[in-house]
This record gives structure tokens, C-alpha cells and sequence, in this order.
């Protein structure tokens, strides 16, 4: 993929504001409708240090995830006090404890035998921190390494780029659907207004941001 956003620059400039110091409430919130079981495989797509990757770990979920800088994944394990071993996969630094896998580098070069055994994709931040014209190369790469029975749970953005550009960008529903409609029924799980949860983006000159928790399902 073409890439502007330098993410790298972000870690080692210790800029995160995007960076969530809790586990995501619609990941608690709607992770049971999925109805895995313990031992179930999640894919989190770009995931930086989040919370949510032990979260998912100490319920008994097996996580993989992939990350381009060195620094979140080391974070991630510094933070969490974890122990884990490391060694090379082909492009890959990969990264492993109990119930957890990371992958440190470029999501691209994902194959698919590393994600066989996916049950759910879990995008909470990755979409929207990718650039809308690598946007379909991102989805149509995700469809190609995940089984085709996989649902996604995915958090967007909606507000008016002309004030603010972003990352994260705004992805409204519009574009997701355009991206996966033709193998993924699109149901809105929760979208609510959250700019006033968010002085930050206030304070850039959005008056409003629609976050929006999605449920992609796979079309049988």
C-alpha cells in the first residue's frame, strides 16, 4: 500500500492520543453476540499497545495481532509486565505469550495460513487509520487472509474531513459498505454522537463525530 501517515513517527515521537488507556466499551459490550468459545482465535488488525489485547487474552480468547512499530508491540509487553519469546517469521517479528501472538511489521505481507484459524476480526483502530485511497487495498488484502466465515467487529468515525484531516480518519458508513457489501451483511450495532466526549477534536472545529460500532457478517 502507498502510505503518508509515518505511524512509526507517532510512537517514537510518544504522539497517542489515539492511543485507548482502557478496553473498548463496545468490545466489551458486544463481543458476546459472536459466541466464541474459549480458545477462539481474534485478528486485531494494526493494534498497536491496545488494552484490549490482553483483555482478550485473560478471557481465554487466543489473539493475534499485527503491528508495524517495534515500539507499541514492546510497549504493549513492557506495560503488561508479560514475558515472551521472540523470533523471525519471514518479514516478521513475531512476538509470543500465553493466548497472545504479535506480528511486528507491514499488515500486507500477512499470509493466510497464519490466520486459518480466525474467528473474528476485531478493527477498533485500523481502518480509520488508513488513507481512503488504501483503504480497498486494505479490505480486499483482509478478505483475501481471513477464513470466508469470519464476521468482523469494527469501530469507524464519521466527521467532516474539510476540518479536519485526520488520522484517524473519518470512514462513514457509506464507505464500508462500498468496501464489503458484496460479501458482508453491514449492521449497526451502536453509532452515537461523541464530540463532546472528545474536547480535542472540539477544540480543532468539529462540532460533530459519529462513532459507530459495525458487525460485518459474512454473506453464506
Amino acid at each position: 500500500m502507498k502510505q503518508i501517515v509515518d505511524w512509526s513517527a507517532f510512537w517514537e515521537q510518544d504522539r497517542l492520543d489515539f492511543h485507548q488507556g482502557q478496553v473498548n466499551i463496545y468490545l466489551q459490550r458486544f463481543l458476546p453476540q459472536f459466541e466464541l468459545k474459549p480458545g477462539d482465535q481474534i485478528f486485531m488488525p494494526l493494534c498497536g499497545k491496545a488494552f484490549d489485547i490482553l483483555w482478550l487474552a485473560q478471557q481465554g480468547y487466543q489473539v493475534v495481532g499485527v503491528e508495524l512499530s517495534p515500539i507499541a508491540v514492546e510497549s504493549f509487553f513492557d506495560e503488561s509486565g508479560l514475558d515472551y519469546r521472540l523470533d523471525k517469521l519471514g518479514s516478521f517479528s513475531r512476538y509470543r505469550a500465553p493466548n497472545i501472538t504479535l506480528y511486528q511489521g507491514d499488515f500486507m505481507h500477512l499470509q493466510a495460513e497464519q490466520l486459518a484459524a480466525c474467528k473474528l476480526v476485531y478493527d477498533r483502530a485500523a481502518i480509520v487509520a488508513i488513507e481512503d485511497f488504501n483503504r480497498p487495498s486494505y479490505s480486499q488484502h483482509m478478505q483475501q487472509i481471513i477464513p470466508p466465515s469470519t464476521p468482523m467487529l469494527v469501530v469507524t468515525l464519521d466527521y467532516d474531513q474539510s476540518i479536519m484531516t485526520g488520522p484517524p480518519f473519518s470512514v462513514p458508513l457509506d464507505e464500508i459498505r462500498r468496501l464489503y457489501q458484496a460479501h458482508y451483511r453491514i449492521d449497526i450495532l451502536h453509532s452515537s454522537e461523541q464530540i463532546d466526549e472528545r474536547p480535542r477534536w472540539r477544540n480543532n472545529g468539529l462540532d460533530s463525530l459519529i462513532e459507530s460500532a459495525l458487525c460485518l457478517d459474512p454473506i453464506r
